[in-house]
């Protein structure tokens, strides 16, 4: 197990600023903007051959009137106990706030290694003057930085890793699957999250927006380990809205692209709305394997005639749940796994010959396009080379026809089809 390392402190002291620092990427989400972290972020990071892990933590305070704050400070605790090592961040601009005192007292409760990290320092030839205040809070590890300019970060990164046993080699990546979670603002991506896992782990409110970072865990289905992905909603009108939404909203378009699967969730009391289906054509042309989840099944009354297919994606897998009876949770693992199989099947040559056997249609420029064979070259989604006698005749019809083919040899559940022709 990895030491952790958690970065504290109260709101908009450059956490954010300093977990990205340290990782050499934007990971979490920065803004002047208080509390703009909610949830915790976990990230694996390295010094000089010694690899920890880093967590990134909500502000604390204990006078904020923000709906989420005892959530936050609820994680914050979690994370105290979990943590081998505390970065406790203060601003060097203000003076010892009563939220910084109280943190302080919180953390000396825990008995962990602490370093004082005063941030914000830009003038380095004063800051022995800076520093005198701080020591007042009883910490003997005073460490000045600015995590925006970088300045001081490798002392802070030597003093954090000195304890920790060295690493010849950075801890690989697990290889598993990523399946995340992607829709509109306040479908219930979050509480099906934490459903899927067993426990909370994403912060969960019926107010638009809650979750602004990525969320990962691991995920077993049925002895296949997935790493779920919780992500940011994006809004109808996330264009218009502030830098903090559109960073949070942008990370989450990466990571549908850098996922494996898309598990798009969609609110069944609000039907399916033009933005639901701007957001299935962006997955769409990422080339996405998907499920489809329709949520809150919960809010239905009677016996309402539910329908097993999606038409804008008609070989997506169709799943209903409910966050608050847990209904359908089991069969939407076994649907994410499905997926996952059907995606992985690999068609023999002789089965994909004799699909594509005797195909011929007019294509392009009254060219007549005869399909001669094809072969599988990757999966998940499944990818085919298909050789014809002209590339310049193929159009969508002739895209259209050969996947029709190959899905009436197997129907690879969720996945797309991906063609790449080539001249025989």
């Amino acid at each position: 197990m990895l030491p952790i390392v958690a970065i504290v402190g109260k709101p908009n002291v450059g956490k954010s600023t300093l977990f990205n620092r340290i990782l050499g990427e934007r990971r979490a989400v920065t803004s002047p903007i208080p509390h703009t972290t909610r949830d915790r972020l976990y990230e694996v990071g390295n010094w000089n051959g010694t690899p920890f892990v880093l967590v990134d933590t909500g502000g604390f305070t204990t006078k904020d009137e923000d709906p989420f704050q005892e959530d936050i400070n609820l994680e914050l605790k979690k994370t105290l106990e979990e943590a081998d090592k505390i970065l406790f961040v203060v601003d060097a601009k203000t003076s010892i706030t009563s939220d910084d005192l109280e943190l302080a007292q919180l953390i000396r409760d825990y008995g962990k290694k602490v370093i004082l990290v005063v941030n914000k320092i830009d003038n380095f030839s004063q800051k022995d003057l800076i520093l005198s205040e701080f020591f007042s809070l009883g910490f003997s590890d005073v460490i000045p930085i600015s995590a925006y300019h970088g300045i001081n970060i490798d002392e802070l990164l030597d003093k954090t890793v000195e304890s920790f046993t060295p690493s010849e080699e950075l801890k690989e990546e697990t290889g598993y699957l990523k399946v995340i979670l992607v829709g509109n603002v306040n479908v219930g991506k979050s509480s099906l999250f934490n459903r899927l896992i067993g426990k909370e782990r994403s912060i969960v409110k019926e107010i638009a927006g809650t979750t602004r970072d990525t969320i990962e865990e691991e995920l077993e289905l049925n002895g296949e380990k997935v790493l779920l992905i919780d992500s940011a909603g994006i809004r109808r009108r996330w264009r218009e809205g502030s830098i903090v939404e559109k960073v949070a909203v942008s990370n989450t378009l990466r990571a549908v692209n850098r996922a494996d699967i898309a598990v798009l969730v969609l609110d069944i009391g609000e039907g399916l709305t033009n933005f639901d289906k701007r957001i299935t054509q962006s997955i769409l042309e990422m080339e996405k394997p998907i499920v489809v989840v329709w949520n809150k099944v919960d809010l239905l009354k009677g016996n309402t005639n539910l329908p097993s297919s999606f038409p804008l994606v008609p070989y997506a897998p169709v799943c209903y749940t409910s966050c608050l009876t847990g209904k359908g949770i089991k069969k939407l693992k076994s649907t994410i796994l499905s997926v996952i199989e059907a995606g992985r099947k690999e068609l023999k040559k002789r089965e994909l010959d004799n699909a594509l056997a005797g195909l011929s249609f007019p294509g392009e420029e009254g060219r007549m396009v005869k399909v001669y064979y094809g072969k599988q070259i990757e999966f998940l989604p499944p990818k085919f080379l298909v050789f014809v006698n002209s590339v310049k005749g193929v159009n969508e019809r002739t895209y259209q026809e050969v996947v029709k083919r190959i899905r009436s040899v197997y129907p690879f559940l969720g996945n797309p089809i991906k063609i790449e022709w080539r001249e025989s």
